[in-house]
Formats: structure tokens, C-alpha cells, sequence
């Protein structure tokens, strides 16, 4: 089982719907068995996969205690946890969605309380007497080792913090994706999750190994549910580029306006200074980097999201007319390229075309 992120430390550039559609893709198109795992508190992409009206029943339980929960979210990973404990409730069952052809494990935005446990615990991993610190920063990899027979691909759909939620997702994945817009704000993010990498990652793998060592005495017993070594730091598939304005001219060519190529010309230098130094080490050339460009979806991102579906299997039954069957087929096109880019660079070339 492989564990991709889809992050940036940027909102607004389109993460949920990627993840969302790339993974009805791996389902659909590469015949994958593919889990979503929602970490994000905002729990956009539990309302988009299950509908809003199913997302709202999963939820409105842990706000009305009164209520049976007809689902686990992800929180349930915390039930009955006391600050200082050092295990988790792996028990927490993912639900299929029909339309995506793919399960998912809820969010929930009482994941946010926990920001500021999951930060102290990373704290603790300074102090050679806590097995808690380690244990917990590491919980979402315990939870995805019960899964680990269920699913050959898991996407993580992310918040853009780089705050300790975030931090131990990518410290639970092997792999990431960078989806992005056109515009300086991205060229930022770019510098930021460099710096970030460079902090965190290597204090782990060191806490790892000293952590290793002095707790020889109880190693066996927990050492499935460590990742012994930040894998995320050389993983990095790729990015794409939601699509930006061009304009047809007098003689019939196509061409990006001056602004925004601007920006655009500013992209490959960035991501070969900031990025490539984390990409996966099979990845030879920029070229492999960039997955591909997000059309303009218009009306149908929001008919998508108010059905429940992704965009692959909208019908007429849910509303599609006349313009919106043009704008399905081109973005079905786009992620039939940007997922054979990304099994390319996984190196699972079986299932592409």
C-alpha cells in the first residue's frame, strides 16, 4: 500500500477536488482499490464523497451527543484518549462511496482540537522517557497499518498549515502532491514547505534512532507502528497548474497574457530550487514533474460537488446539460494524462496507457 498527500501550503488551488477526482481515477481507470483518508478539519472532501446530507448525519453526532453515529470519522481514532497515554482506537472503519468508487475515513472538524496535543507530543520527542511522544506522532501511520491489506493506494487530503496534523500526515505518507495556481502566492508556499521539510524531517529520523536505541526493552511490541525513517523527503511526484487565461488573437494563435506568463516562467525555477530536492529519485527531469494542467471546469466543479459525484461519472440523471458534457470530456482528458503521469512516476507503469 502507498500513501500519497496532496498538499500545498496554499488554499484555494483546488486539493480537495484533485484528490477527490485522482482517486476515482486510480479506482477507475487503473483498477486500484483506493482509500481517502480526510484530515483536513474543514472535512470538505467527506461532505464532497458522501454527499452533504450523509456528511452532516456522520458529523452531527459529535456535536449532539444524543445521537447514534451511523459512521467512524477520523476523531474516533482519540475515543476515550487521556493526554498522556500512548495508544490510539484503531478501529476506525472507512466508508465506501458508490460514485468515487472508492472508500473514504471521514473528517471531522473537532480534528482541530487536537492540534495542540499532536504539537506537544512532538515536543515530547526530545524527552527519553516518553514513549507517548513517538507513539502519537505517529498515529495516523498505526491507523493506516490496519489497512495496509485493504488498499493499494491511500490519498491524503490536507489543510494547507503546516501546523502538527499536517506534519504527522506526511510523516505517515511516502509520497506528495503539490496541486497550484497561477499566481505569486504559490511561488511562496513553494519556499515555505522547503523550509518546513528541512526543520522537521531530519529531528525525526535523529529522534527516531535515539528512540530506537534507549527503548530496546519494548522495541518489538511497538515497532510496527513507527515509520522508521521520513520517506516524504524524497517523494515528491508533482505538481499541477489550474488552468490561466489565455487569449486567441488576430491571427488564430493561442497565447498565456503577458501577467500571467510571468508567473509561469518563474514555476520551473522555483520548483527545481525549492522541490526537486525532494522528488522521488527515479524522477530524471522537470518534465516528469509537472502532471499536467487543470482545465476550467465553470458550472460542473459545482454540480459535481452538489451531487455527490465526481466529475468522471456525471450523467444526465444529475442534471448535466448541453455545454457541461464538452467540459466533462476535457477534464476527464486532463486526468487521464495527469494519472498516467503520476503511476509513471510511482513506477506502477501496468495500468498505464
Amino acid at each position: 500500500m502507498k500513501t500519497i498527500a496532496i498538499f500545498n501550503n496554499k488554499g484555494g488551488v483546488g486539493k480537495t477536488t484533485f484528490c477527490a477526482n485522482l482517486a476515482t481515477h486510480f479506482a477507475m481507470k487503473h483498477n486500484k482499490r483506493v482509500l481517502v483518508l480526510d484530515l483536513d478539519p474543514q472535512a470538505n472532501i467527506t461532505h464532497y464523497m458522501l454527499g452533504d446530507e450523509l456528511a452532516s448525519e456522520v458529523i452531527a453526532p459529535y456535536y449532539d451527543r444524543n445521537l447514534e453515529k451511523p459512521h467512524q470519522t477520523i476523531v474516533d481514532a482519540f475515543d476515550n484518549y487521556e493526554v498522556g497515554e500512548s495508544t490510539i482506537n484503531t478501529d476506525v472503519t472507512p466508508i465506501f462511496c458508490e460514485r468515487f468508487h472508492a472508500s473514504i475515513i471521514a473528517g471531522n472538524p473537532f480534528l482541530a482540537s487536537y492540534e495542540d496535543i499532536l504539537s506537544k507530543k512532538w515536543n515530547e520527542l526530545s524527552d527519553p522517557d516518553s514513549v507517548s511522544g513517538m507513539r502519537i506522532s505517529n498515529w495516523i501511520n498505526t491507523i493506516l497499518e490496519t489497512q495496509k491489506e485493504n488498499y493499494d493506494y491511500v490519498f491524503i487530503d490536507l489543510s494547507p498549515s503546516l501546523g502538527a496534523i499536517n506534519r504527522t500526515a506526511l510523516l505517515a505518507s511516502d509520497f506528495f502532491i503539490s496541486p497550484m495556481s497561477c499566481d505569486i502566492f504559490s511561488l511562496v508556499a513553494i519556499k515555505n514547505i522547503k523550509q518546513w521539510f528541512e526543520k522537521w524531517v531530519p529531528y525525526y529520523n535523529s529522534k527516531y534512532e535515539t528512540f530506537k536505541t534507549e527503548k530496546e526493552h519494548i522495541w518489538d511490541k511497538i515497532k510496527a507502528d513507527l515509520k522508521p525513517k521520513v520517506t516524504i523527503d524524497s517523494g515528491f511526484l508533482g505538481y499541477t497548474l489550474q488552468s490561466y487565461i489565455s487569449r486567441k488573437h488576430a491571427d488564430g494563435t493561442v497565447r498565456t497574457t503577458q501577467s500571467y506568463q510571468r508567473i509561469i516562467d518563474n514555476f520551473e525555477p522555483e520548483i527545481d530550487a525549492n522541490l526537486s530536492i525532494f522528488k522521488k529519485p527515479e524522477i530524471n527531469t522537470h518534465a516528469e514533474l509537472n502532471l499536467g494542467e487543470i482545465p476550467h471546469m465553470f458550472g460542473i466543479l459545482a454540480l459535481s460537488q452538489f451531487v455527490g459525484a465526481p466529475i468522471a461519472t456525471l450523467n444526465s440523471t444529475d442534471g448535466m446539460a448541453g455545454s457541461q458534457y464538452t467540459q466533462a470530456k476535457n477534464y476527464i482528458k486532463a486526468f487521464d494524462v495527469i494519472s498516467d503521469r503520476v503511476m509513471h512516476n510511482l513506477g506502477d507503469v501496468s495500468d498505464v496507457a
